[in-house]
């Protein structure tokens, strides 16, 4: 029997570190808007029976309007669902919608439109063995640990991994990870660290560096130019 996937991708997020004049997951890169870079390459896995979209409620209209009018996707294969306060509760609201008897899910960045078609099918496939793992990177500079702008200690770079999107799950597992941190209050930096506090391995697949998340003008010029390359 064929494994059911669903894809979350996160997109309800404010961008108040850009101040753009709309928010960055709408902002134009190469031409098309950011979400849709990001949505495009969910979509050319061609391994997903649902993309779960988190758009803030204020932003439904503009989501659909761009999404399924301008760019012509193929609506039945979306749900939009609202979004949080915060990205943890946005993703808790997206797993709640997932369709029945969904075996893995796929939690991505909304602005990290640069991920390979590859890395989201090898990520799946890992999953199916690893039951959690992450797409991330070793670290490439050294990290100090810092307090009050004073060098506490050096850390083993060797060790180290700066860790990026899309993280895979298990269904099951991921959503008894985000229910015992909503019972528990807990506000955590990932997906997968709330896998890790259940006490469960999380695995990491190495991915491209350019996977880059879009946080400021700088990122956009740095992403602007890795698509004019490629």
């Amino acid at each position: 029997m064929k494994n059911k996937i669903s894809a979350i991708i996160t997109a309800a997020g404010k961008g108040e570190r850009m101040n753009p004049p709309i928010k960055k997951q709408f902002m134009p890169l190469a031409g098309k808007p950011i979400i849709v870079h990001t949505v495009e390459k969910f979509l050319k896995a061609e391994i997903f029976d649902k993309v779960i979209i988190t758009i803030s409620s204020e932003d439904r209209k503009l989501a659909e309007k761009i999404l399924f009018s301008e760019y012509n996707l193929p609506k039945k294969k979306f749900i939009i669902v609202d979004g949080g306060v915060t990205r943890q509760q946005s993703v808790f609201n997206a797993l709640k919608m997932c369709p029945e008897a969904t075996d893995y899910v796929v939690i991505h960045d909304g602005v990290r439109p640069l991920v390979k078609v590859k890395e989201i099918q090898e990520i799946v496939k890992l999953t199916e063995e690893k039951r959690a793992v992450t797409l991330g990177i070793p670290a490439k500079n050294t990290i100090k640990r810092i307090k009050q702008n004073r060098v506490i200690s050096t850390l083993d770079r060797k060790q180290l991994w700066e860790i990026f999107t899309p993280q895979a799950f298990y269904y099951d597992l991921i959503y008894k990870a985000h229910k015992n941190a909503e019972s528990k209050k807990l506000k955590v930096n990932d997906d997968a660290e709330l896998v890790e506090i259940l006490g469960e391995d999380v695995f990491v697949l190495q991915g491209s560096p350019q996977n880059i998340k879009i946080t400021d003008k700088f990122d956009l010029k740095i992403a602007e130019a890795i698509l004019r390359n490629n």
